[in-house]
């Protein structure tokens, strides 16, 4: 069953276009599932729907429960897997097909306050110079322009080669979309003070990278290490817990909305393919004005 999986994954890659991130999250999902069928002895002709309900169930039942919407993701990859098999006629009967994922109530986004925003961007006095001035660039650059965090560490040095930090800068997004992002005055002031430093790094380990956002070893920070440098501040600042890197994006979009920019622009500038994912944010902007109206009318308590 491995080469079939290993095909999938190319599969996915060379003619579904499908993000890094998306094809290593739907290959663990499925490395998963071979491994329930290897502990419970089962061949792959001998599968049914009933087998994969039992996995999803196995795995909620673990310490840790199972999310609705993981489950929902999980099953989805294994479904994604038995019709790629089917098309192939690599299976005679696809076990998956009949399937329905449990609903799950789709999470609003979480934009930071502009308190916190504030308290995160201005935080790192206390850390070393270096640190303090990548994580500012990197907070301010994710704020400014509504990048994801994988798209924000994809960025690399020839694109900030001229004398000045460019004011817009094209990004590969979901699904190997190209799109032109913007960067705010203050983003581009905190790069400007983080690239000294970054180059410092460099020569002091006599070292060549071409990412723009480094790690104290001087290779290109990860998804990892910028999640745990996050959460390390929110923690030391005594913020909300729940606050990501991804948070960020959604202060950008809801920010904009809040200030009157048309969804559609807001849309384009995120990389979303359907507006529907965008309008999530204007529920969360009205929220906001509405909490700022509670709070502040003397007859909105």
């Amino acid at each position: 069953m491995e080469p079939w999986l290993t095909l999938f994954t190319e599969y996915l890659e060379s003619e579904k276009n499908a993000a890094k991130n998306t094809r290593d999250a739907y290959r663990r999902d499925l490395e998963q599932w071979l491994a329930f069928l290897a502990a419970e002895q089962l061949a792959e002709t001998e599968v049914t729907g009933d087998d994969i309900y039992a996995f999803l169930g196995a795995l909620r039942n673990r310490t840790e429960p199972l999310e609705r919407r993981t489950q929902a993701r999980k099953l989805s990859s294994i479904k994604s897997y038995y019709r790629f098999l089917e098309q192939r006629k690599l299976i005679e009967r696809n076990p998956a097909k009949s399937l329905k994922a449990a609903r799950y109530k789709r999470l609003l986004p979480r934009p930071l306050r502009p308190i916190e925003l504030e308290t995160l961007l201005e935080s790192g006095a206390d850390e070393e110079r270096f640190i303090s001035a990548r994580d500012r660039a990197l907070w301010e650059t994710i704020y400014s322009s509504g990048m994801r965090i994988s798209e924000a560490l994809s960025l690399t040095m020839p694109q900030f080669m001229d004398e000045a930090i460019p004011d817009e800068i094209k990004v590969r997004g979901k699904g190997s979309k190209d799109r032109v992002v913007y960067l705010g005055a203050a983003a581009r002031q905190a790069l400007t003070d983080y690239l000294p430093f970054r180059a410092d790094v460099l020569y002091r380990l006599r070292k060549f990278s071409d990412s723009l956002f480094l790690n104290f070893k001087g290779t290109a920070l990860t998804r990892r290490g910028a999640h745990y440098l996050l959460k390390k501040s929110v923690r030391t600042l005594g913020l909300d817990h729940r606050i990501t890197p991804h948070s960020l994006r959604h202060s950008f979009a809801t920010d904009l909305l809040n200030a009157g920019a048309d969804i559609r622009h807001v849309q384009e500038m995120l990389g979303h393919a359907s507006v529907s994912t965008t309008q999530n944010y204007t529920q969360v902007a009205k929220e906001r004005l509405f909490e700022t109206y509670r709070r502040a009318h003397p007859h909105g308590r």
